[in-house]
């Protein structure tokens, strides 16, 4: 592979045996072990164009890559050539419009400084390092989904090079169906989206919520019967995300309001006993956003998946789970965790977009990261055990929180969606050049 004619191509090349070439080649999930045969990073629209066509000339499948955090790697690939759109981070905020430009490879973390600066919220997801692609391609959710809706629901345009190097705009008034399909379905499988355009919305303090429950068994089945309870007739202006381990429970979650109403509207939480930590701070967004961020590593080894629930589940379904993290192998770092839908996620149509989740009340997951690479095998065995079970009680999986053993891929991710997605694919990119393991098929 060092041998290739790298003639053509534009920005940064990395291929094998350059200095570079191993820090470039590992994404985020460091279990993912792949080896492309060239990865481009690109700086402008130009380079990407330029390696659609290489890729093309030589019949080397690519993949995209934002921020390297798809859980399952897709964003890479061995033999593949990787378009990195990593260099790409630059924001533009239109004050009096309240509307931001943001390129494709722009991390979460600077995009909120940047945001907050001009006195703006974003909802967009709780760790640091991801872009912007990979979140709001796949709907995106966060701790403020409940109120300001998914990351894709703020989307006013985007723009895309296509499987012939143009570049198109993407919007409502401008290749619509394909606007649609961006919204919940397009990460990877259409295009090279290389920046987005999203509306904003004003925000100064909101209330951060963090509670816990260590080294309590009996709180794991109780916050689970509480969540699903409670969520589905929630104040639109809490979102959650939490779960429990082997040894108990825990919930983050931002109130766009004040820590007393805060504490208020979450004494159902506060009344399951044992808390160990309850912590409520009326604080800048910001700051918000940085003490959850700071919860992730830089980078780990881990196996996850994550799938909607619609219905409430029944005791013994409840008890189910807790049995499931009772045998997980780590204490701590093995969990099934939940995030919360709902809310203005629900007050858009069904058909509005391509997230096939907009009747759900929350997405459950199941997690676990090792250190060690002898603990792999337990560690994988216990998800795919676990995922079974969860898959039979819930419909319909997250594409990002995608899982390599997922039955019927297609239906799981895009539901309803999935024969009008494969009709734009035929139309957007008729020869399947953006394709992965997971990706939407042409239709046969």
């Amino acid at each position: 592979m060092n041998k290739l004619d790298c003639k053509g191509l534009t920005g940064t090349v990395i291929v094998p045996g350059d200095p570079e070439y191993e820090q470039a080649r590992q994404d985020y999930n460091i279990a993912i072990e792949q080896y492309p045969a060239i990865i481009v990073y690109c700086f402008d629209a130009y380079d990407v164009a330029n390696a659609i066509l290489w890729s093309r000339a030589q019949g080397i499948e690519l993949r995209v890559r934002s921020g390297g955090h798809n859980y399952e790697g897709y964003s890479n690939g061995t033999c593949k050539l990787v378009i990195d759109t990593s260099p790409m981070n630059q924001i533009r905020v239109d004050v009096c419009e309240e509307t931001v430009n943001v390129q494709a490879g722009t991390r979460l973390l600077p995009l909120y400084e940047c945001l907050y600066e001009y006195g703006f919220a974003f909802p967009g997801g709780t760790c640091p390092t991801v872009a912007i692609s990979g979140l709001v391609l796949g709907g995106g959710i966060g701790l403020s989904t409940r109120y300001l809706g998914l990351t894709a629901d703020s989307l006013l345009e985007a723009t895309l090079i296509n499987y012939e190097g143009r570049q198109l705009t993407v919007s409502d008034d401008c290749n619509a169906e394909l606007f649609w399909a961006l919204k919940g379905a397009g990460g990877g499988n259409f295009g090279v989206v290389i920046e987005y355009k999203f509306k904003l919305k004003k925000v100064d303090k909101i209330t951060l919520i963090q509670l816990r429950w260590d080294d309590n068994k009996a709180a794991r089945k109780q916050f689970l019967q509480v969540w699903q309870n409670w969520l589905p007739h929630l104040d639109y202006r809490i979102s959650m995300f939490g779960g429990i381990t082997k040894t108990g429970a825990w919930v983050n979650s931002f109130f766009y309001g004040t820590r007393e109403e805060a504490r208020y509207l979450f004494q159902p939480m506060l009344d399951i006993p044992g808390l160990t930590i309850e912590n409520f701070q009326y604080i800048p967004f910001i700051k918000a956003v940085k003490k959850i961020g700071a919860i992730y590593p830089r980078q780990e080894a881990f196996q996850a998946a994550g799938r909607f629930v619609e219905e409430k589940f029944s005791q013994d379904e409840l008890a189910s789970l807790v049995e499931i993290v009772d045998r997980a192998p780590t204490d701590r770092s093995s969990s099934i965790r939940v995030y919360s839908l709902g809310g203005a996620v629900r007050d858009i149509a069904v058909d509005e977009t391509a997230f096939a989740g907009r009747q759900s009340d929350y997405i459950m997951a199941i997690v676990s990261s090792w250190e060690e690479s002898s603990e792999e095998e337990r560690h994988r065995q216990w998800v795919e055990a676990g995922f079974e079970y969860i898959y039979s009680i819930t419909r319909g999986s997250y594409i990002n929180f995608p899982y390599g053993q997922t039955p019927n891929y297609q239906l799981a991710y895009f539901g309803i969606n999935l024969r009008r997605l494969q009709a734009i694919k035929e139309v957007v990119d008729p020869y399947n050049i953006f394709s992965f393991p997971q990706s939407i098929k042409l239709p046969l």
